[in-house]
């Protein structure tokens, strides 16, 4: 057996378990833990059984296992950076509602010193 088909399994199951720990604590969601947890198990299956991504390949279509868990691993990377472009752009909105909110509330104040 090689090295990384000992490795990977046991960096995702540490993996799994920080997930399940920060969503005790909640600071990640169910649906977020339950993601990374199918795509780490994944990732654990292709390092013990190598030819599992040829079958897995097969069954969408695509020719060599490799492809197939460059394909997975790109669409993951892409659902991420949409993910956090959402997540940047509400705390924009968000910023920037709480510096008009600040803003309007020293106008008041520093015309209540005038008076």
């Amino acid at each position: 057996m090689l090295f990384y088909s000992i490795l990977f399994p046991i960096i995702s199951l540490i993996a799994i378990i920080w997930l399940l720990w920060r969503y005790l604590n909640e600071k990640d969601s169910l649906i977020t833990v339950i993601l990374w947890a199918v795509f780490l198990i994944i990732v654990s299956v292709f390092a013990i059984f190598p030819h599992a991504s040829t079958t897995f390949a097969k069954l969408f279509g695509i020719t060599r296992g490799l492809d197939f868990i460059i394909i997975i691993v790109f669409a993951v990377l892409v659902y991420t950076i949409f993910k956090l472009y959402y997540k940047i752009d509400k705390l924009e909105d968000n910023i920037n509602k709480i510096v008009k909110e600040v803003a309007l509330s020293n106008e008041i104040s520093l015309k209540d010193k005038e008076d």
